[in-house]
């Protein structure tokens, strides 16, 4: 048993190339300038501290695929008929298949992606009300509030089983 965990750790190690301390993208003699702490062709010298690089709490990119998660949901959402706010399940299901297609937490991304799309999709769907004199801040703020917190929702259920299928038994 002991074997077997001490296989599964040197395994990790050895694909993750934490050992050193560098980035798999590096190039092989990036790799073998790192580890000894000599200078790269640039001039530079290279050590741990800058070639480890923290992941931001923001990407203009993850934001995008989770507008393009959020929209694909409330599509699929919208095409039940006869049946009143089908689009916010839809952020529901766009949350929930974001969270298990993504490899890190992207709450933040996908909190904002499913709260404008919420309340863009509530205000636009009313137009001719808001004509009337319905008051379309409220319905903004009320839909993005719901559409926020489904987001969130699905994008924990999905993170959740995404571990689960992942996880070693």
């Amino acid at each position: 048993m002991a074997e077997r965990t001490e296989e599964r750790t040197r395994d990790a190690d050895a694909q993750s190339g934490s050992d050193l301390g560098i980035d798999i993208g590096e190039s092989e003699s990036a790799q073998t300038d790192a580890a000894v702490g000599e200078s790269v062709t640039d001039g530079s010298t290279v050590t741990d501290d800058s070639t480890k690089e923290r992941g931001s709490y923001f990407s203009l990119r993850a934001l995008l695929f989770a507008f393009g998660a959020v929209g694909g949901g409330m599509v699929l959402g919208g095409l039940i008929p006869l049946v009143p706010f089908t689009e916010l399940l839809g952020v529901l299901l766009g949350g929930f298949v974001y969270g298990l297609l993504a490899s890190e937490r992207r709450y933040l991304e996908i909190g904002l992606a499913g709260g404008i799309s919420g309340g863009a999709t509530a205000v636009f769907s009313l137009l001719p009300q808001l004509a009337a004199g319905l008051n379309g801040t409220r319905l903004f703020a009320i839909a993005g509030g719901v559409g926020l917190v489904l987001a969130l929702v699905g994008h924990y259920f999905g993170r959740d089983l995404r571990s689960g299928l992942t996880k070693d038994l």
